[in-house]
C-alpha cells in the first residue's frame, strides 16, 4: 500500500463532503453523483483515520472513538432527518481502510427497501451536492453537541 494512493486517505484530505474529522475518525456523506440531484440524503460513512481492515485490527482507542461517533451520528440523523431507523453496515471488502456505512431509513420507506437496499428506494429523498452540504452543516452541529474524542 505504500506505493499506492489510498482512496480514503485522499478523500480525507480533499473531500467536499467531510462532516467531521479528528485524529481517530472521519465522517462524510456519500456522494455517488456529484453532478446530479440523485444522491440519497442521509447516507454517511464513518472511517478510521489510520489504515486497518477490520475491527479486529483497531486499537481500543480507535474503537472507542468509532463507537462514540456512531452513537453521535445516528442520534444526529434521527434528530435532523427525522428517520425511522439508522442502519450501520460493515462489509470490509475492497479497501484496507476500516469504514462503516451509516444510512437512514425514512419513515415511509416500503418494507422491500429496508436493510441493505434502503438507498434503492426510488421515492427516497435525494439531492444535489449543495443539498448534501446543507444537510452536513446541520448534522455536524448536532454531532458537536454529543461527540467527545
Amino acid at each position: 500500500m505504500e506505493n499506492e494512493k489510498c482512496l480514503i486517505c485522499e478523500k480525507h484530505k480533499n473531500s467536499v463532503d467531510i462532516v467531521f474529522q479528528d485524529s481517530m475518525v472521519s465522517v462524510s456523506h456519500l456522494v455517488r453523483h456529484p453532478d446530479s440531484s440523485d444522491n440519497y440524503l442521509g447516507y454517511y460513512m464513518v472511517e478510521s483515520m489510520r489504515h486497518f481492515r477490520g475491527m479486529y485490527d483497531a486499537t481500543d482507542e480507535e474503537m472507542a472513538a468509532i463507537g462514540k461517533m456512531l452513537k453521535s451520528l445516528s442520534k444526529a440523523q434521527m434528530n435532523i432527518i427525522d428517520a425511522a431507523h439508522v442502519y450501520a453496515f460493515v462489509i470490509g471488502e475492497g479497501l484496507n481502510h476500516f469504514h462503516i456505512h451509516v444510512v437512514v431509513r425514512y419513515k415511509d420507506a416500503p418494507r422491500e427497501y429496508w436493510g441493505h437496499s434502503v438507498d434503492e428506494w426510488p421515492d427516497a429523498p435525494r439531492g444535489t451536492l449543495q443539498d448534501i452540504k446543507n444537510l452536513n452543516k446541520r448534522i455536524r452541529n448536532d454531532i458537536l453537541k454529543t461527540y467527545r474524542s
